[in-house]
This record gives C-alpha cells, sequence and structure tokens, in this order.
C-alpha cells in the first residue's frame, strides 16, 4: 500500500518535475539514527574563460621603417575577450582551459646579428639587425632554388629552412615586437535565495578583462534566473491509515542566463531548490 501511495503522489507531479531528485525537508532521523536538520538547497558555478592578448613593442621598433621599409607599433596595448562561458552545478567539475604559449619568439640575450664584441648605437644594433634579415632570406631563396649546392637535400634542406624562419623570427620581433596570447579562467559560484532572481558576478573591460564589482568604468556580468511554472500541489494521502507524512522539496528547472552589458554571454537549463516547491506525501522508503 505505501508503495501504491508513494507512485501516486509522484504521478501527481508534473512531468518537468518527474526526472528531478526530491529531498526531504525537516528534522529527521537519519537511517534511524542521528537526527539531522535537512533543507536542500543548490549552489550554481559561473566558469568564465577570457582571452588575454598583450603586445610588447620591439626594441628596434622605432628604425623599422628606415631599415625595413614598414612602419611598426611603438605602443604597448592589453586586448581581452571572454570566449567561453559554462554555467553548471557548483558539485560539477569543469574541465581546465589550457595556457597558450607566446606567438613570438622573445631575443636571446645577444642578438643573432651580433658577430663581434664593438660596441655599437641602437641604430647600428638596428642596421645589422636588418642586415642579418635580408641574408637569411636570400640564403633561403638559394636553398630552395639549389644555387646553394647540390648535396643540400632531404632532412638536411628542412633543417636548414626551420633555423633560417627561427633566426628571422628571432630578428623580427625586435622590430614588430611580441605578442602574447593566454587564457584566464575565473570561477564564480552562487547561492541563490527565493526573493531575488538576479546576482552580479563581477565586471568586464576589453583592454584589462575581468575586474572587480567595484569598477565602473566595466560592463556588469550578471547571472539572472528565470524558473519554469511549476505544477506542483499538496498532494494528499490516499489511505486515512497513514499516519505519517513527510514534506519534500522539489526543484524547479531554472533557465540561467549570463549577461554581460546587454550582451549574453551563455545560457543554461539548471534544478534550483530555492525555485521550487514542497510537497507531503508519505514516507519514501
Amino acid at each position: 500500500m505505501k508503495r501504491l501511495l508513494i507512485l501516486m503522489a509522484v504521478g501527481c507531479v508534473s512531468i518537468a518535475t518527474m526526472a528531478q531528485t526530491i529531498q526531504r525537508v525537516g528534522v529527521y532521523k537519519n537511517n534511524g539514527g542521528e537526527i539531522v536538520f535537512s533543507q536542500p538547497q543548490s549552489e550554481v558555478a559561473v566558469v568564465l574563460r577570457v582571452e588575454q592578448r598583450s603586445f610588447t613593442p620591439g626594441e628596434l621598433a622605432r628604425y623599422a621603417q628606415k631599415y625595413l621599409g614598414v612602419r611598426a607599433s611603438l605602443a604597448s596595448r592589453t586586448e581581452c575577450e571572454i570566449i567561453a562561458a559554462d554555467i553548471v552545478s557548483a558539485s560539477q567539475k569543469v574541465a581546465p582551459s589550457v595556457i597558450s604559449e607566446p606567438k613570438c619568439v622573445a631575443p636571446s640575450s645577444l642578438p643573432s646579428f651580433r658577430t663581434d664584441g664593438r660596441v655599437m648605437t641602437q641604430e647600428q644594433q638596428a642596421s645589422a639587425a636588418a642586415d642579418m634579415i635580408f641574408s637569411l632570406r636570400r640564403h633561403r631563396i638559394e636553398l630552395i632554388t639549389g644555387e646553394a649546392g647540390e648535396y643540400v637535400f632531404g632532412a638536411g634542406l628542412q633543417s636548414a629552412l626551420d633555423e633560417i624562419a627561427r633566426l628571422e623570427s628571432e630578428l623580427l620581433a625586435l622590430f614588430y615586437g611580441k605578442e602574447h596570447s593566454t587564457i584566464v579562467e575565473h570561477r564564480f559560484e552562487i547561492t541563490p535565495t527565493a526573493d531575488n532572481r538576479d546576482y552580479v558576478l563581477c565586471r568586464y573591460r576589453d583592454d584589462a578583462g575581468i575586474v572587480p564589482v567595484s569598477d565602473l568604468s566595466g560592463e556588469v556580468v550578471m547571472l539572472h534566473f528565470e524558473p519554469s511554472p511549476a505544477n506542483v500541489s499538496y498532494i494528499p494521502v490516499a489511505d486515512e491509515k497513514v499516519k505519517v507524512r513527510h514534506v519534500y522539496a522539489v526543484p524547479a528547472q531554472c533557465r540561467c542566463t549570463l549577461l554581460c552589458g546587454l550582451r549574453e554571454v551563455a545560457d543554461a537549463m539548471l534544478d534550483v531548490y530555492q525555485y521550487g516547491s514542497q510537497v507531503e506525501i508519505a514516507p519514501i522508503k
């Protein structure tokens, strides 16, 4: 009879909530032992992934126009972008992001264009570096066309071309600078309350990424909850002989939307107890 009552009770719950896990509310004995108090609640985690791109100008950037014929940037800059976001239960683990490597090779302590120990001004260094770049390019063409010698072929040829490319990249970084791209992960955890639907997590700026809520120059990053209408009501016990009744919490399905300013970044459907209902049914064993 008790199992029949349970099936009847669950059957009165809407289809949307049948797949949800209900939890008992109140003071009770846990497996006949310790007396515990249960007030089911959900915790939600938001994981933001922000790509930070920083540019550092080359130490010889001012001479790029004169010796390479191309103007180079002289100003440092940082650009940020929210590339991904996850809204999950706080107990759910999210795979960490992989931090990328620098896109340009940093110059060594002794640049490749230095072939002796004589003192050089910065402009002389720029001239020598430019000469080395054009020399490497000439050698690359000679290797490819075969003018460098008929015995350079196969793996040896590829190794020589790779080394020329590495040296050229190192020298060009002295003029055009280096750009680093890094993915930074930020995690926020929220415990919703029944009377609140909006939660400010942080602020965001294109030049600094995630900043504190107190930084009014950034856009507000907010998590909004929109519970689905519940179809759960008091469930009477059919058998008058059943004197014991327990209260159980049924979570509400919520659409969780992450907003950055007016832009929607991510959304997810989660079960949240704080926006749900309570039902009174026969004991569930």
